[in-house]
């Protein structure tokens, strides 16, 4: 009785084993995620004449062109580029998500 006990929760264990190795093999990447900028895009801004405007950092304050006041929270800092009527803010990090992706893109009025 025990041997059949224990075959059969081995089994289960390796059933469960199997079925998460090949949800891990054939699942598809999330998209909502995206890579983020890195230094090696910083220095090529630069390099291209783009003037670093600004750095946010954890807990820095900035404020919304309305006058509100918000709170940077973000592990990565985000840095503000300008070039002409042009302005571009990096996001750094290991992952961005897709709504702001590596950089966002402005223009001055």
């Amino acid at each position: 009785m025990i041997k059949i006990l224990k075959y059969f929760f081995l089994s289960i264990f390796l059933s469960f084993f199997i079925a998460i190795v090949l949800a891990l093999i054939f699942a598809r990447e999330d998209r909502e995620w995206v890579k983020c900028s890195d230094e090696k895009d910083l220095y090529r801004y630069v390099y291209d004449g783009w003037k670093i405007d600004k750095v946010l950092k954890n807990g820095d304050i900035t404020y919304t062109d309305t006058g509100q006041k918000l709170f940077y929270k973000g592990e990565y800092p985000q840095i503000y580029l300008s070039k002409n009527d042009r302005i571009k803010a990096l996001n750094f990090g290991w992952r961005c998500y897709y709504l702001e992706g590596a950089e966002l893109n402005f223009k001055k009025k």
